[in-house]
């Protein structure tokens, strides 16, 4: 990601159907965001809520003001059992918009991984989907 990243705004279904719960969930593809739900690499997604206020002005959208992070999973058609995690904060704005920030590359779990981290797995099932 270039040196200034950029909020951009999306259609995110999943962040108003439980925004503030403080829970982590496993998203399913109909409620990812609009840009994530056709692509065939992508295999899982995750969202922690934080909770807080909507925001009043864009100008105020940072990540530790992030009302919740995404993170993604995505395999590598070019190195079978490859898995790729990249991480997405999202804003939900006063007047409802919801604005995004990302891919980060540098999550805590790690970037590239062979396996599924267990944190994820946990979430994977329908008891823990939204």
């Amino acid at each position: 990601m270039g040196s200034d990243p950029k909020w951009r705004e999306v259609a995110m279904p999943a962040l108003s159907a439980a925004l503030s719960s403080g829970h982590t969930y496993f998203v399913p593809t109909e409620l990812r965001p609009q840009w994530a739900q056709p692509l065939q690499t992508i295999s899982g997604a995750w969202l922690h809520f934080t909770g807080g206020d909507p925001a009043a002005s864009t100008g105020s959208l940072s990540t530790t003001g992030a009302h919740a992070r995404m993170d993604t999973e995505r395999f590598d058609p070019t190195n079978p059992g490859l898995l790729k995690y990249d991480r997405y904060y999202h804003v939900k704005m006063e007047d409802g918009r919801v604005f995004q920030l990302g891919p980060f590359k540098d999550v805590d779990y790690g970037h590239h991984l062979r396996e599924r981290p267990q944190w994820a797995a946990q979430y994977s099932s329908n008891r823990a989907s939204l």
